[in-house]
Formats: structure tokens, C-alpha cells, sequence
């Protein structure tokens, strides 16, 4: 393929996180490397029990914050890297930005806010925008889901709108329509299609007992019995259309890929969305820009205090409770670490790290997160100097080896592009999210993570244009430079390393997930591995942010009340049910008990 454009180059501290960094030291001295006081000791002169250190400014430590900072507690939040969000976050080009625009952006991934969501919408509408509107009214409808093939397979675009039956009391009509639409749809062969509408509609009509007790520890592509099945079957059904990340057909648990299929079908079925919203929306600017920033904005303004540049390397248990942690700066000094309450809300590969035999013996549950398993799913753009041709949507690029999901940002962001980002050449940031790191790919033979960076670029760039040839082709012209996920970096043997992996929802990580509380009276935990019972529980910004809710409110239970600004307990919110399936759920209750299998559960 032709050579692509020099990729654009990171630095150790990109301008706008040098100049966020810089702002958080300047408002607040406290915080500044090198003065005699931290954000802990600041911390320290507030009403006396209410100060609490929040450890990660991922979207369940945000969330923590603001809980508690809306009933008075004194919070300090403390994260790594000098921007918030964590894996939310949009990605910024160093110094790309000219003429008063700013960098160029990007994504870490798909960043849907789908309308199973019902807890992270409800912080969206908190967090208020001049003008007397919300964060949540940055958001804007993705329509359309593209299905594309290589050259010489018929693509399949889909609507996102409401296309599943809205009556689901009949069950066999149901199975009927299933297997319907996937023969129509996705031309699967009919046996198959109606085989996984039976399989389908058997978890829909499972009670929780079966699902925690059974499902759980069955591998979604036993399920489905993929291995019998067509290769289109496969990719279809089987993980090669990854819409949901932590849901990696081969190795998840057929209880969480159930759950992201049956949210995803109540929701096309116009039932128990979010303000009866669209199945997938995006927001209409960089995430940080749209939500991540007036947050922390809000946050401030609130009372929370920030130390961006600060990794947490050890928490103190002393007396049965953590006295103290210790933090290091990127200036390489240590800080001391004061509260009354201590919330991890790291991912689980870095919280881990914090479990001293100390901590691991006071609570096993910690321990048992080693063995949480996790994968890569990061994103590279491609900057484009014309809007890119004929896509529409989020595109899922079904044939490609590395499973690629990739969506026109300038189709949905409401700024003009060329006019807001870059230096005034660039008018589309292709955002593309490489879900699969460990199969090989069409033009060097070899996986993702043992290519270099420049090698990933060319490879996914030529494994879109096979799936857009038809419709949409990608021009080699049009392309002005390429980024990367920074988390990816070059691990000097020819292969490379990520800095930030996924958590995957493997058969029976459930009985490895923690709770919000620990066994450590005043320590709690908010992230996407806790386990969460109000909505979906898998990994995403909406299990992250009921995780965060569980802990505001665990903490507050456990400081005796509401804090020192008042204020009621922190709600969750549930995910739909079907009432139609609640007959046949207390059948299958009956059975379980009697140690029956589900009456669908046929062959």
C-alpha cells in the first residue's frame, strides 16, 4: 500500500494537559509540587469526618465526587495524568493546533451513551452549561450502524430507530421475529437464525437465579454453539460485531453478553429508554470538551479539589482502617495523603496494585481481583482533509481480523472542523477503535500488539478501505496524518504495550468482582469492575457510574447521615424488565429450585 502520512508525534506532556495541569496548581497553591502543603492538608481544615480522598478521576471516581461534594463533604481527587476522565477522555495531538484553534481531537472509543444508560444520563443532567442547559443536551443521535463487507459481500446498514416488535407477550411470535430479522438481515441460514432466537429468547425468559447460577459460568460462544455454525453466524453473533467492549464473545459470560442483548432489544423496542431517547448517541463535541471538562468545572465549583500528576502508590492500614496513602508527583517527590475516607476508583489492573498483604489479608475479596482478566480495545485517528465519503454512523467493519469500529466525527461534532481544530487543513477526524490485538492482520502477517505503532496505522487504514471499497472509498490522498492511542507505546522488542487495557467480563468473573464497600471500614471502591445491581452490570461509563453511586452512598451511610450540606441518599437507577416475561421467569424460578433446566433448553 502507498506509504501513509508520518504519523503525528506525542510529547511527554501534550500544551492543553500542560495548560490544565498548570491551571489546577494556579488555583488552588495548595496543590502546586514543592509547597509545604497538599490538597490533604487543605483537606484536613474541614468539618472533622467528612473528608474524603477519591483515588482516579475516571468517570466512578467523578462520580463519587459530586455525590458527596452535593452533601458537603470535603472532597480531593487525585489521578495520574493531568486531565480527568480516564478512559473517557478524547485524545488531544500535541501542538497541532494553530491560528487560535485548538489541537486536533480524537477518542479512545466508541464513547455511546446508549439509551439502556439510565444512571450516567441523570449525572449528564447535573452538570449544568451556561445558558441554563445541561451536558446532557450535548447529546445527539447516531441513526444509523453500518454492517460493512469486504468487496464482493453486500453491506448492511441499520437503522437504529425502532425496529424490534413492540409487543413481546407472545413468545413463539417473538422467536419468529428474531429468526426473522437475521434471516432477512444478516442472510443467516434459517435453522441457525431461529436456533439463537430460541437461545435469545431463553435468557430473556430466565430468572436471576439461573442467570447468576448458571449462565454465568457458560462462555457465550458455547451459548450459541458458534463452533457449529457459519462463518457469518460466527462473526455476527459470535464477537465479530463488537458494539459492547467488555463483551468478547469467545471467553464472556453468557449471563453479561445476555444482558447487553436484552438492553439493546428492549431499547429498539421503544421500551425504557432514557427520556425515550435513540438507541446510540454520541456527544456533539470531544468528550472532554462536551462533558469531561464543564464537569470538572462543576466539581470546582462545588468544592472539590484536584491534583492532577499524582499516582497513588501505597495506602496505610493501621488500627483495622487506611490511615494514610502516599503519593508520588511527576516531579518524582512523595505526598502524604490525609482523610477520613478513601475511595480506589482505579481500574482493576491498577487498584491491584495498591492491595498490600496488609490490605489482601484484612479483606480476600481484594485479593481475588487477580484473577479479573483483561484485553486491549484502544482507538487511532486518521485526519482527513476532506469529510470522509459516504459514512454515516458508527461503521462495524464485520470482515476485518482486528475487529474495527470507526465513525466520521465530523458528521456528528456541531463545530465546523476545519475552523475549530488543527491548523485549518484538516476536516475530519476518523476515529477508529481496534477491538481484537491478538489475530493477525492482511498486510503483515501479524497481530496488533507485536506491529509497531506505524505498522498498526497502515494495517488498520487498509483493512477499512477493503470494507469501504464499494460504497465509500478511503482516498490515500485525502489522509494528513495519523495518532495513535498514547497508551500504546513501543515495548523495544519489536512488539508493544498498553497502558491502559479493558476489563473483559469473562464466565464467572463475577464471583472475582468486589463490592463498593470493603471489608476496611473506610475504604470503598468505584469503577467498572464492581458489581452493580440496578442496570447492567459490564464493563462501561454506566457500570462506572452506578459503582460510584454505590460508594457516595456507602460513605454516607457510614459517616451517619447526610453531611454536613444535607441533602437525600444517593439514588440508583434500574434497567428495564418486561413485565410480559415475568410469568415465565417465576416458571423458570420453580424449576431452578427443583434443579430443572429451562424449558427452552431443548437442544
Amino acid at each position: 500500500m502507498p506509504e501513509l502520512p508520518a504519523a503525528a508525534r506525542p510529547s511527554a506532556v501534550p500544551r492543553r494537559r500542560a495548560l490544565l495541569l498548570g491551571a489546577a496548581a494556579g488555583a488552588a497553591p495548595g496543590l502546586a509540587p514543592g509547597t509545604a502543603r497538599s490538597a490533604s492538608r487543605r483537606a484536613a481544615r474541614s468539618v472533622d469526618g467528612r473528608r474524603v480522598a477519591v483515588i482516579g478521576a475516571g468517570v466512578g471516581g467523578l462520580t463519587v465526587a459530586h455525590e458527596l461534594a452535593e452533601r458537603g463533604f470535603a472532597v480531593a481527587v487525585y489521578e495520574r495524568r493531568a486531565v480527568p476522565g480516564g478512559k473517557a477522555r478524547s485524545l488531544y495531538v500535541p501542538h497541532t493546533g494553530t491560528g487560535g484553534r485548538r489541537d486536533l481531537p480524537g477518542e479512545h472509543g466508541h464513547r455511546g451513551v446508549f439509551g439502556f444508560y439510565h444512571n450516567l444520563p441523570d449525572t449528564l443532567r447535573r452538570i449544568p452549561l451556561p445558558g441554563g442547559q445541561s451536558v446532557h443536551s450535548r447529546l445527539t443521535p447516531v441513526r444509523w450502524v453500518e454492517l460493512a463487507r469486504v468487496t464482493g459481500r453486500p453491506d448492511l446498514p441499520v437503522p437504529v430507530d425502532r425496529w424490534v416488535p413492540s409487543s413481546l407477550s407472545d413468545v413463539n411470535l417473538l422467536i419468529s421475529s428474531l429468526a426473522g430479522l437475521l434471516q432477512e438481515g444478516v442472510r443467516l441460514p434459517p435453522w441457525e437464525a431461529l436456533f439463537f432466537a430460541k437461545q435469545a429468547v431463553m435468557l430473556l425468559t430466565s430468572c436471576t437465579e439461573r442467570r447468576f447460577g448458571q449462565w454465568e459460568y457458560v462462555r457465550w460462544w458455547d451459548f450459541i454453539r458458534a463452533d457449529g455454525m457459519s462463518e457469518d453466524y460466527q462473526k455476527f453473533l459470535g464477537g465479530g460485531v463488537q458494539l459492547l467492549q467488555a463483551l468478547r464473545a469467545p471467553v464472556a459470560s453468557t449471563r453479561t453478553c445476555g444482558q447487553g442483548m436484552e438492553s439493546i432489544l428492549y431499547d429498539l423496542a421503544g421500551r425504557g429508554s432514557d427520556t425515550g431517547g435513540p438507541f446510540d448517541r454520541v456527544f456533539d463535541a470531544p468528550t472532554s470538551e462536551a462533558w469531561l471538562d464543564p464537569w470538572a468545572a462543576h466539581l470546582r465549583a462545588l468544592g472539590v479539589r484536584f491534583a492532577f500528576g499524582r499516582s497513588v502508590e501505597r495506602l496505610d492500614l493501621r488500627g483495622g482502617r487506611i490511615a494514610s496513602a502516599t503519593a508520588r508527583t511527576v516531579y518524582g517527590t512523595t505526598e502524604r495523603i490525609d482523610a477520613d475516607w478513601f475511595v480506589v476508583a482505579l481500574p482493576a489492573d491498577r487498584a491491584v496494585r495498591l492491595w498490600n498483604p496488609a490490605l489482601r489479608s484484612a479483606d480476600p475479596r481484594l485479593a481475588a481481583m487477580d484473577g479479573l482478566r483483561h484485553t486491549w480495545c484502544s482507538g487511532i485517528q486518521y485526519y482527513l482533509r476532506e469529510q470522509a465519503p459516504g459514512i454515516r454512523g458508527h461503521v462495524v467493519h464485520v470482515d476485518s481480523p482486528w475487529k474495527l469500529a470507526s465513525i466520521a466525527q465530523s458528521r456528528v461534532w456541531s463545530a465546523p472542523f476545519a475552523r475549530t481544530w488543527g491548523d485549518g487543513r484538516v476536516r475530519e477526524s476518523l476515529s477508529v477503535v481496534i477491538s481484537e490485538w491478538e489475530t493477525p492482520g492482511i498486510l503483515y502477517g501479524k497481530p496488533a500488539r507485536r506491529c509497531t505503532r506505524a505498522e498498526v496505522a497502515r494495517e488498520v487504514w487498509a483493512q477499512m478501505k477493503a470494507h469501504l471499497a464499494d460504497h465509500a472509498p478511503l482516498d490515500d490522498a485525502l489522509l494528513e496524518t495519523w495518532y495513535l492511542d498514547e497508551a500504546i507505546t513501543e515495548d523495544g522488542s519489536g512488539g508493544l504495550r498498553d497502558d491502559d487495557p479493558f476489563l473483559m467480563n469473562t464466565a464467572g468473573s463475577w464471583d472475582l468482582r468486589p463490592e463498593a464497600t470493603t471489608a476496611v471500614p473506610n475504604l470503598f471502591l468505584a469503577a467498572d469492575h464492581v458489581r452493580t445491581y440496578s442496570n447492567i452490570d459490564f464493563a462501561s461509563m454506566e457500570t462506572a457510574n452506578e459503582a460510584g453511586r454505590r460508594a457516595a452512598g456507602a460513605i454516607l451511610a457510614a459517616a451517619g447521615g447526610t453531611g454536613g450540606g444535607g441533602g437525600a441518599e444517593v439514588r440508583t437507577f434500574r434497567g428495564y424488565e418486561a413485565p410480559e416475561f415475568a410469568a415465565a421467569r417465576a416458571l423458570d424460578r420453580q424449576r431452578w429450585r427443583q434443579g430443572l433446566r429451562h424449558v427452552l433448553d431443548i437442544g
